[in-house]
């Protein structure tokens, strides 16, 4: 028997599973790119060479007397499949990257003011190596990246979680823009899909997964709508590594909102001499 996901229904066959989907392939694709949705994270916290490094020590609790602290977590990674179906693409956050400066982290994709552990959150991307993450996989990742001052003032029990190296996952929440579905069929119905399946496949680290599957979801481009701390993530390569955690006198932190204020000043002032 095989259980198709996204259809929450088993199948003697793939052939059987396929033809399913055939009938529903408009309606899945419209329903994922209407709905928020939350991604599988890695639960690690980076040093700021990780790719030089390798691995790192575990997540260590935080014995000085501080009141904010600097982490920096992987939010989500590329080129694996995930629990979704879903196997994201190095450069689906670009656009959205490119297009907001500021970034909300908060506490299990809670959007509530006592959930904020950060609205000012710097997010980028950088490639990683998967056994840097703990992973056995050859290759990088293009992981996304969330640094953070986490402030007593402001979330206490998220300060306190992230102070005793207690946080060990995140996720990201997102809305899909530019998918695609990719299907292992020589089927001339799904001559697009396999193509579709062809061009992705080779990037995917956990291709059993996959090949049991038969089918997957290329995510080519998302919004970035928020990161966020949560007990439990849904995707099994989850390491612990050093959190880099930094004492109040010693944050290397820039304040995002305020650079993009001053950013936005400076251009306001030059159209107005020009």
């Amino acid at each position: 028997m095989i259980h198709c996901k996204e259809l929450n229904k088993s199948f003697e066959t793939k052939e059987a599973m396929f033809g399913e989907l055939l009938k529903h392939k408009d309606s899945l694709k419209a329903l994922k790119k209407s709905t928020l949705k939350f991604s599988d994270g890695f639960d690690c916290l980076l040093t700021e060479n990780d790719t030089e490094k390798g691995v790192v020590k575990a997540n260590n609790p935080v014995t000085q007397d501080v009141s904010q602290l600097l982490v920096k977590v992987v939010m989500n990674t590329t080129n694996i499949m995930d629990s979704h179906c879903d196997v994201h693409i190095p450069g689906l956050w670009k656009r959205s990257l490119d297009h907001s400066s500021i970034k909300l982290h908060l506490q299990e994709h809670k959007r509530e003011f006592d959930k904020v552990i950060s609205n000012d959150a710097k997010a980028y991307t950088r490639q990683l190596a998967w056994k840097t993450l703990g992973a056995e996989y050859e290759g990088t990742t293009q992981a996304l990246i969330f640094e953070s001052l986490v402030k007593s003032s402001r979330n206490s029990l998220m300060f306190e979680q992230y102070k005793n190296g207690w946080v060990t996952n995140h996720s990201v929440g997102m809305e899909y823009v530019d998918i695609v579905f990719c299907v292992n069929s020589e089927e001339r119905w799904w001559s697009e899909e396999k193509e579709n399946f062809d061009k992705y496949y080779s990037q995917i680290v956990n291709k059993d997964d996959v090949d049991k599957q038969g089918y997957f979801w290329a995510v080519l481009e998302a919004k970035l709508k928020e990161g966020s701390a949560v007990l439990m993530g849904s995707n099994y390569v989850t390491p612990t590594l050093d959190n880099n955690m930094e004492s109040d006198k010693s944050l290397p932190y820039t304040d995002t909102a305020e650079a993009t204020q001053k950013e936005e000043l400076k251009t306001f002032l030059s159209l107005i001499k020009k």
